[in-house]
């Protein structure tokens, strides 16, 4: 057996597509935190000290713009981590061949090579010992609605749109509002408390983000005592969306004099 060189931690959750299985839980990885291009080609930067950072961001971004180029152009293209394939989704009724745009679409299917898959084989799995008891309450997406992503990526002043099951943001006493906060994942603070909901609803939540969150990435979290319409919890219920919430980029590095290509 290979020498583990990774930990992933994970907490249970009760997994709600088995219904005749009580004691079903999933494992809920918990990232430790998120990387863009910017902050790997950093990190390439301060060991291979002959690239500097906008080379590396420049070239990779080349890189990737020919990769959708070559896929989208229904060809199979394989780098050392993932292997981009063309497909169509759907069924198609009879033979000949009519498409529907409501159900077939073009996809780019996306599976790791060997080389991610026996990297994948290092990781070592550690229970965090929380197991996240529920009771059918989970965030499911949330949508930055003045750009319309899901990505995560949030515009400080826009709105939210948070869909899921039991998220209405409610305090003890049925009548009073829960907490729902972002929390700067840099220094585990609370960046910004949401008092007015647009929406407050079990299924979904609308509300503004404030104009002067800075750049950052934030943890939404909810803690709410909302059980059904007419009760409420004995205890709060806490809620965390497993996608950080990123506002603006990440910074890239400084200038130095190794070649940069524009």
């Amino acid at each position: 057996m290979a020498t583990k060189k990774y930990v992933w931690k994970f907490d249970l959750e009760e997994y709600l597509m088995t219904k005749d299985v009580k004691e079903d839980f999933a494992a809920k990885v918990k990232p430790i935190q998120t990387f863009y291009m910017a902050d790997v080609a950093r990190l390439i930067a301060e060991e291979r000290t002959e690239y500097r950072i906008d080379t590396i961001v420049n070239i990779t971004k080349l890189v990737e713009a020919k990769i959708r180029q070559l896929a989208c152009g229904n060809n199979i293209v394989i780098t050392d981590n993932v292997q981009y394939g063309p497909a169509i989704t759907g069924l198609f009724l009879g033979k000949t061949g009519l498409v529907d745009p409501a159900k077939n679409k073009a996809v780019i299917n996306m599976n790791p090579t060997a080389a991610m898959r026996a990297e994948t084989d290092l990781v070592a799995l550690e229970f965090s010992g929380t197991v996240r008891d529920m009771g059918g309450a989970k965030f499911g997406l949330v949508k930055d609605v003045t750009t319309g992503k899901t990505d995560g990526t949030i515009t400080p002043g826009g709105m939210l749109d948070v869909t899921g099951s039991k998220i209405r943001c409610v305090g003890a006493d049925g009548l009073s509002l829960g907490s729902l906060t972002l929390v700067n994942m840099a220094d585990k603070s609370v960046a910004a408390t949401i008092t007015v909901f647009g929406i407050n609803d079990p299924s979904r939540l609308m509300f503004n983000i404030p104009a002067d969150l800075a750049d950052g990435e934030y943890e939404l979290t909810l803690e709410t005592w909302f059980s059904t319409n007419n009760t409420q919890l004995k205890q709060s219920r806490t809620l965390t969306y497993t996608l950080p919430l990123v506002v603006g980029g990440t910074g890239g590095g400084g200038e130095d004099d190794r070649p940069v290509i524009e």
